[in-house]
């Protein structure tokens, strides 16, 4: 259970950092899954050259262009992802913060396992998740589980603490709705950045409304998160958008 002091935190920043919430050994595991679907090749998966961020191949036929840079549907693909998407020491912090009656997974966002595989591993901007997704308000966790360490040279989260409260105007954003750095807007906003570097285990809890980044795996080791995004029952996607495909995941599904 969060403490008010930890809550507090989450309101003002729209961040929470939870360690050592999973041991090297459930870590390992987790690490070993990933390995395996990505030797696999199971649909359904995205590659670094779909996004075209910067680092990435331009298009899945150049060098490196079978890259992957995410495993989607992580909760319906293995019983072990699933595991840690419903674990009460993920969950509860997450009742406190979203409050409700009831917690839910939304299957269409996230769900998934990102990866930065070395040398075709991509850079990406900063921006919001509700960028592109479709729903009634803007009250979306995400829990990023780290099952490796994150530092900046394998290219860890950036955040911009309290961003999930900034009123931006559209033109302070490009037409991905990524942040213009040159913009003078945002000259201020980039000086707050923090470095959330991870041990393996940890937990991320941040506002899916939170501008955050990433950048490229510099490394000669694979990086692995698992991010899975969270509502309550007051937040519902909108009918007809990609938000809305596949109904959300009642956390109480899995026993």
């Amino acid at each position: 259970m969060l403490t008010h002091a930890q809550i507090q935190q989450f309101k003002i920043d729209g961040y929470l950092v939870l360690p050592n919430l999973f041991n090297a050994n459930a870590t390992e595991r987790l690490r070993l899954l990933t390995q395996s679907q990505i030797k696999q090749r199971a649909q359904p998966y995205e590659l670094e050259a779909d996004v075209r961020y910067p680092g990435a191949p331009e298009n899945p036929q150049a060098l490196g262009g079978q890259t992957i840079r995410r495993i989607k549907m992580a909760y319906q693909r293995a019983k072990e992802y699933a595991e840690v998407a419903t674990d009460p020491r993920i969950i509860e912090p997450i009742r406190q913060i979203l409050g409700g009656d009831s917690l839910y997974i939304n299957p269409n966002h996230h769900n998934c396992v990102m990866t930065k595989l070395p040398q075709f591993s991509s850079v990406t901007h900063w921006h919001r998740d509700t960028r592109y997704w479709n729903f009634d308000n803007k009250y979306l966790l995400n829990a990023w589980v780290a099952l490796g360490d994150e530092h900046q040279a394998n290219g860890c989260m950036k955040l911009l603490p309290g961003s999930h409260r900034w009123d931006v105007r559209q033109q302070a954003l490009d037409e991905a709705q990524f942040l213009i750095p040159d913009h003078p807007d945002n000259q201020w906003r980039l000086e707050t950045a923090r470095l959330v570097e991870l041990n393996a285990g940890d937990v991320l809890l941040f506002s899916a409304h939170c501008f955050h980044a990433a950048g490229k795996n510099t490394t000669d080791q694979a990086k692995f998160s698992m991010v899975f995004t969270y509502h309550n029952e007051s937040t519902q996607a909108l009918a007809n958008t990609n938000s809305a495909n596949l109904a959300p995941i009642g956390i109480q599904t899995l026993s």
